[in-house]
């Protein structure tokens, strides 16, 4: 998980995610028009900061809904808290909570602000849609005001996410595959050539995993090339569903598939890919909207580290592709294997 720095407040340390991985919270639909760019995380921290200035609390937190499910005709069933503070905030930013259980999910649902044994908590709603939840602890107990002042808050929490929703959208809609939801190829790429400089600067591991679904022409022979389609959004649904904090999911042509993983070596990569395939071999997927699911297919996926598999020879763009390649060829090695399984790259010579 990639954490933002941390800003001051007169009583809190306010942790947020990094702006890129907020930005997949709040690529919501909204009117074109052009917006400046905007520091994502220093608007949220700034967001918890005020919500404390109007009702001080030991700790909060904003929680968003995906909204790439809601953008795909799926029901949102989880928050993510992108920005909290107080203590355990280390553990809880990032964690994501089901809309049927707890406070925070029961005033999604209900869409009201509530209170609750030492909580508050109001929803977050950008135009006519509820988008979150913003919640408050403390010992103290909560008053009548405190959660009035709250629910009068949450107006500028809706009015200040809408800006940073507005500010993002053109940019966002260039790095997204129209079909899967997941990135796009170009955008992978700079993400890659971000993540290997990192890597390179700071020591820290870096992994790839490349896959494609085996067989899937068989998917659309069978099915048509529009179920072929359906089954392709279904997939990135998974993938999404899966990613874990901080990686970075693209689709990278046709049925083919790139995920980097930030911190990871090569062991974990490779239970991070088993645990992918599992997951992918074991949905049911429907190739239309009126259909039982009864699509079921595997993939073959290879991984390659950046420090244990890449030779520290020439320039940092040919390094990149030198990964890309070998998470490519172990791909082709678990085709070559049987298909549905993981392969690790060898070392560059």
């Amino acid at each position: 998980m990639v954490l933002a720095l941390t800003a001051d407040t007169p009583d809190q340390h306010i942790l947020t995610l990094s702006p890129e991985e907020i930005t997949r919270f709040l690529v919501r639909p909204r009117r074109e028009r052009e917006q400046p760019e905007m520091a994502l995380d220093s608007h949220l921290r700034e967001v918890l900061a005020r919500a404390n200035d109007f009702v001080p609390s030991d700790s909060g937190a904003l929680l968003l809904d995906d909204p790439r499910a809601k953008l795909a005709g799926r029901p949102s069933d989880r928050l993510t808290v992108i920005a909290c503070f107080g203590p355990g905030a280390a553990h809880e930013l990032g964690r994501r909570v089901s809309l049927a259980e707890g406070l925070a999910g029961h005033i999604y649902r209900q869409g009201q602000p509530m209170e609750g044994p030492g909580a508050v908590g109001v929803p977050v709603i950008v135009g006519q849609s509820i988008c979150g939840v913003l919640l408050l602890r403390r010992q103290a107990p909560y008053s009548a005001r405190d959660l009035e002042l709250l629910r009068i808050f949450a107006a500028y929490i809706s009015s200040s996410l809408q800006n940073a929703i507005d500010a993002i959208r053109e940019r966002e809609v260039a790095r997204v595959d129209y079909l899967t939801g997941l990135y796009n190829d170009r955008f992978f790429h700079r993400r890659l050539r971000e993540e290997t400089e990192r890597a390179e600067r700071d020591g820290t591991a870096l992994s790839l995993l490349f896959f494609d679904i085996d067989d899937f022409k068989r998917v659309n022979d069978t099915y048509g090339h529009l179920a072929g389609s359906r089954t392709l959004r279904e997939i990135g649904h998974v993938i999404e569903t899966w990613l874990p904090t901080g990686a970075i999911a693209a689709r990278y042509g046709g049925d083919e598939f790139v995920i980097i993983l930030p911190g990871a070596d090569a062991r974990r990569a490779w239970r991070f890919g088993e645990d992918l395939r599992q997951r992918i071999q074991s949905a049911a997927l429907r190739p239309s909207d009126d259909s039982p699911p009864v699509v079921q297919v595997t993939c073959s996926i290879g991984a390659a580290s950046y420090h244990e598999h890449v030779g520290p020879f020439g320039p940092p763009t040919r390094r990149q592709e030198v990964l890309l390649q070998l998470a490519d060829k172990a791909m082709y090695e678990a085709k070559a294997a049987g298909k549905n399984r993981v392969v690790v790259a060898t070392p560059e010579d």
